[in-house]
């Protein structure tokens, strides 16, 4: 044994979508940020290495700033007078203000530094005012050799430390023009990265989504072309996609309508061309049937033996019989004429009920009606014929059961029409016979002609109706006859003024 088939599993087109486009955006997102964030780090690290290189060539111009105040105190000295002196104090004071530009957002190391270089520049300034100016004065050469001595240590020690704080801000800038550069790399590979991914993302997804629509779409065109082919018992098998589902619904539902209304469209051209056939034979034997009765019934006049008159009473009912099928022939074959006109329904039932009663003996057999008032536009007399006809095959029905019960002819309003009802306890009709219970010369009896179910067939349906047959609970069988235009009071009365 085959095992059983796997249900597939649902989705949804507009989830899968939705969930494509939002990790696509995330991604774009996150890159976005990623990228503002490493744009902003390599921002301040550009700008941190620019304040560096600045700091750096400031701490540079510290030396030279240095180096002038000691040259005016070397010119001092060469001199031997005091005409450099404002130019010496100049320097000092401009020193200073380099120190103090230097000094905010400096660490402790570089602090020490700097202030390191602004108290030597004091000691310096101090030894020249208070050593050497006086020494000069004095002419004490002597003295003013040493206190130089003194003075170009100064000197060296303050351009040492000048010199070091800018070899420190020069490597804190490369460092940060090496970090901005990184994160400029990391930048540029995380971008890379995230479009490879994305790209990646939308090639999966692009395909998944592919799948879900041409999956469907391709069960549907398969489908599509065995039925141009012919094959009419081709069906859209289920879809897994929701939104595709009721597609492949309603195309199988269209194909459903199309066979039912391909076979309606055979079965009337077969019955169309059954009915001319129909007409024609029975028109070709009424006329000979008519002769033969009217010669049966001179020769039973003439005749002497009483077993020859009971002869030709069976020759000139099994006659009849021939004509009366010519005759049902007929009636099915042509188009009804119908006369409707406004009639009181529960009237229409009793003067029905009352033409199937079998005579004078048999009362007892005449049904049970049980009708709602209600006018109805009908041609009173083809509906008579229908019931009586339904009535007369409900007592065939019953007539060989044990318990014969009475048939009972019913009538309800149904929403905007009338529903008359047929009910008896026979045997009941087959599901098999139910099918075909109302196509001409299809009949379960044997003596039946096929033809009397498919005349009130004919007769309901030329006045909009439905008829069909259904089982009726606790045995039996049920004939239900649907009829359109139950009628109010004043469209009865228009009616007829009319």
């Amino acid at each position: 044994m085959a095992p059983p088939p796997v249900p597939q599993r649902l989705y949804r087109l507009r989830r899968r979508l939705r969930l494509v486009i939002s990790l696509l955006v995330a991604l774009v997102v996150v890159s976005g940020i990623s990228t503002v964030l490493t744009g902003l780090a390599s921002r301040r690290a550009i700008l941190e290495a620019h304040d560096l290189e600045v700091a750096s060539r400031r701490a540079a111009l510290l030396s030279v700033t240095a180096r002038e105040q000691y040259i005016h105190e070397a010119h001092t000295i060469i001199l031997r007078d005091r005409s450099h002196v404002e130019h010496h104090d100049a320097w000092v004071s401009e020193l200073g203000e380099k120190l103090a530009e230097l000094r905010p957002g400096l660490d402790a190391e570089t602090a020490t530094m700097l202030d390191d270089i602004g108290k030597t520049s004091r000691e310096l300034s101090q030894l020249f005012s208070t050593a050497i100016l006086p020494a000069i004065d004095r002419q004490d050469w002597h003295e003013v050799h040493h206190a130089h001595d003194r003075a170009n240590a100064l000197v060296d020690r303050m351009t040492e430390h000048a010199d070091s704080l800018a070899r420190h801000f020069d490597e804190r800038a490369m460092a940060a023009e090496r970090q901005a550069e990184q994160f400029i790399r990391f930048a540029l590979i995380l971008a890379t990265a995230v479009c490879a991914l994305a790209a990646a993302l939308a090639l999966i997804a692009g395909r998944k989504l592919w799948s879900s629509f041409s999956t469907p779409l391709s069960s549907l065109e398969r489908v599509a072309e065995r039925v141009t082919a012919g094959d009419r018992s081709a069906r859209v098998e289920p879809v897994a996609a929701v939104e595709l589902a009721a597609v492949a619904d309603a195309f199988n539902r269209m194909l459903d309508a199309l066979s039912r209304t391909e076979a309606d469209l055979v079965a009337s051209e077969r019955l169309a061309a059954i009915g001319r056939v129909a007409a024609g034979v029975a028109h070709e034997i009424n006329n000979p049937i008519a002769v033969i009765r009217g010669y049966v019934k001179t020769m039973a006049k003439e005749a002497e033996k009483p077993e020859l008159r009971e002869e030709l009473s069976i020759l000139d009912e099994e006659a009849a019989a021939c004509q009366r099928i010519a005759e049902e022939l007929l009636m099915y074959a042509r188009s009804p004429i119908l006369s409707p006109r406004p009639v009181q329904a529960e009237e229409l039932l009793m003067d029905a009920a009352s033409h199937c009663d079998g005579g004078p003996g048999r009362r007892d057999q005449a049904p049970l009606v049980d009708a709602e008032p209600s006018f109805i536009n009908v041609d009173p007399l083809r509906i008579r014929q229908v019931i009586v006809n339904l009535v007369a095959n409900a007592r065939e029905a019953t007539s060989g059961t044990s318990e014969r019960e009475e048939v009972i002819v019913r009538g309800r309003r149904q929403d905007d029409g009338y529903r008359i009802e047929v009910l008896d306890r026979g045997a009941g009709i087959p599901a098999e016979a139910r099918e075909r219970l109302f196509e001409p010369f299809f009949t379960t009896r044997r003596d039946g002609t096929g033809l009397g179910l498919a005349v009130c067939y004919g007769l309901v349906t030329a006045h909009g109706g439905t008829i069909r047959a259904e089982p009726r609970p606790g045995g039996g069988s049920l004939f239900v006859i649907d009829l359109p235009g139950v009628l109010t009071e004043e469209a009865r009365e228009s009616q007829e003024r009319a």
